[in-house]
């Protein structure tokens, strides 16, 4: 059972590494936030890192030096919000995490340095 485990994880991370898309130069901020009801923008650089949304609206891929540092799907880790659709409307930088709003008004917060993701409203 534990290897069973441990071969789906490495097939887990190895499949994300693969999804990740080539984020588009064009479409990255160098502001702390983008909202995606005022701008075209889909990506955040900050400290040499991009944290780009992917276009799916619901994945989050962090670049660093054009690899992909991780992945996350914010909808599938915590669900679907019960108001509006399932995707990514906003994201704002902090120091160590990033803001989501998703839907109508359900928050999450991802860690900047592991991608872990919480849902926290």
């Amino acid at each position: 059972m534990k290897q069973f485990l441990k071969l789906s994880m490495l097939t887990f991370v190895v499949t994300q590494t693969s999804i990740a898309q080539k984020f588009n130069d064009a479409l990255i901020s160098k502001d702390s936030e983008i909202n995606f009801a005022k701008t075209q923008k889909r990506g955040i650089k900050k400290n040499n890192i991009i944290y780009y949304v992917e276009n799916d609206l619901q994945t989050i891929s962090a670049y660093k030096s054009n690899k992909l540092k991780w992945q996350t799907n914010v909808i599938s880790v915590c669900g679907k919000p019960k108001l509006g659709e399932p995707q990514i409307r906003y994201v704002g930088y902090n120091s160590d995490k990033l803001l989501i709003v998703m839907g109508k008004h359900n928050f999450a917060e991802i860690d900047i340095s592991s991608g872990i993701t919480k849902l926290v409203g």
